[in-house]
């Protein structure tokens, strides 16, 4: 987006819910950081991805709301209203569902690139919430704007339906992890998964760090954490995977997938 030294009344206050207000002893942020589009390492994978010149320059208009989280902060709880859209800047999240026994089901995780609060506008609040599993900046998109904005641009439009069928097909990709009997197979899934998410974003595909307990992975696997450490004991014994502790080293993916995926 264009970098923007001031801005009127109106529009700074409602950007005002997504500056972060540092704990005591930290310097505080500059007035309004708003992000660039052009200068994010994530930008093709984003909302700009493969945007001819006339959706990319609509895009520009909009404004952005930067929010920055630590680890362990909500982006949004679950029954919130609905009102903006959240780009992954840097860092990760989870989707979490609350149950009705209190407790909270794992039903996504969010890495640089990906856009959280797709199904917002189903019912005008957040279905899910979003937690932060470490250091994260996002960029907050007001959904109305987004609208006004694709009405004037074609690309734009295909862009956000391009998003939104990307996470139709994850969900789906999550549906068919699920429907697979062995808990290894789950979990092999799941590092193949990661893999590939790495790759996309310009990471090794063989060797990268989990942001996410073991937990949360049973969580989301629909398995208990003692079920996913054994399932990664047993990839380590075989040698088909280095595990140590959060660190991840595929040492025979080929393999991995023809055994277990």
């Amino acid at each position: 987006m264009n970098e923007t030294t001031a801005l009127p009344a109106a529009s700074a206050s409602r950007l005002m819910p997504f500056l972060q207000v540092p704990p005591k002893g930290l310097p505080s942020p500059s007035p309004f950081p708003v992000p660039r589009c052009e200068t994010c390492a994530v930008r093709q994978m984003c909302l700009p991805g493969g945007l001819e010149m006339e959706g990319d320059v609509v895009l520009r208009k909009l404004l952005m709301g930067p929010r920055r989280l630590r680890k362990g902060q909500r982006l949004y709880m679950a029954g919130e209203p609905f009102q903006f859209l959240y780009a992954v800047r840097c860092g990760t999240l989870k989707s979490t569902l609350p149950l009705a026994n209190g407790c909270d089901q794992v039903t996504g995780f969010h890495l640089a690139g990906d856009l959280l609060g797709l199904d917002g506008p189903a019912t005008g609040q957040h279905p899910t919430g979003a937690v932060a599993l470490e250091n994260t900046d996002t960029c907050a998109i007001s959904y109305a704007q987004l609208l006004e904005a694709c009405a004037e641009s074609r690309p734009l439009r295909r862009r956000v339906g391009q998003l939104m069928a990307a996470q139709l097909v994850r969900e789906h990709g999550t549906l068919q992890l699920m429907a697979r009997s062995h808990t290894e197979a789950r979990v092999a899934g799941f590092l193949l998964s990661m893999a590939q998410s790495m790759r996309e974003r310009g990471y090794s595909a063989r060797e990268f760090q989990l942001r996410m307990s073991r937990a949360e992975i049973g969580s989301y696997l629909g398995m208990s954490l003692e079920t996913v450490s054994r399932s990664l004991s047993t990839f380590d014994r075989g040698g088909l995977v280095r595990v140590r502790s959060r660190w991840i080293e595929l040492l025979k993916p080929d393999e991995l997938q023809s055994s277990y995926a």
